[in-house]
């Protein structure tokens, strides 16, 4: 087998990282390991998926739409919708409706004839999200953030008021107040999950931006 040219190398590195394999030792010390990433394959611990777009794009929606399971499940189909997601084409993205608080949502789907379409309202949420290492051998928390801000927060039209804090303001389509605790629950939980495979933890708080004081 030949040599890792360096770019592989650092490729193989930072998806080593994303699934949680770090280097214990050496020039890269709590950044991804490219060996520990192999062995795992080879173990059967990492799989590989060919995918086309149109697989890609079917397999996120029936993600996003299953009942979120339990325990460490919940994890391991996290992190493939979060990693798909990035991957899916623009024209295809799942569920990312965007527009003023102002406006309401006629949800895409079938009306039945004579049923009046259901109305969605908007509200504005203000997220405060804390994403730590776990240790000081781990350095994995900026890239976490990023990854959290690209495949989570965006597809809530994320507004980051400064840059160098760690504050966000989204957007949430909802019908009933349940379905605001739902999605905000979805919200924390993939951002969880995202900094768990980058051997981070995060913390966070969420409050309403309409006048009242409601908090998560």
């Amino acid at each position: 087998m030949r040599p890792l040219a360096a770019d592989d190398e650092a490729t193989l590195r930072t998806i080593a990282e994303r699934h949680g394999y770090f280097a214990a030792r050496g020039p890269h010390t709590g950044e991804g390991s490219a060996s520990r990433l192999i062995d795992a394959l080879l173990a059967g611990e990492v799989v590989t998926l060919a995918l086309t777009p149109d697989d890609r794009r079917r397999l996120v929606g029936w993600l996003d739409d299953l009942p979120p399971p339990e325990g460490r499940l919940a994890t391991v189909l996290g992190s493939l919708a979060a990693q798909l997601r990035p991957t899916l084409p623009k024209t295809a993205a799942p569920r990312a409706s965007v527009a003023a608080p102002s406006q309401v949502d006629r949800p895409s789907g079938d009306v039945r004839p004579g049923a009046e379409p259901k109305i969605l309202r908007r509200i504005d949420v203000e997220l405060w999200l804390r994403v730590e290492n776990n240790s000081k051998f781990v350095r994995g928390k900026t890239k976490a953030r990023a990854w959290i801000e690209e495949s989570v927060l965006r597809r809530y039209d994320m507004r980051k008021p400064n840059a160098n804090r760690s504050d966000y303001a989204l957007t949430i389509s909802y019908d009933t107040d349940d379905e605001i605790d739902a999605t905000i629950d979805d919200i924390l939980r993939e951002a969880g999950q995202i900094a768990d495979l980058h051997g981070c933890f995060t913390e966070a708080d969420v409050r309403a931006l309409d006048g009242s004081d409601r908090s998560w």
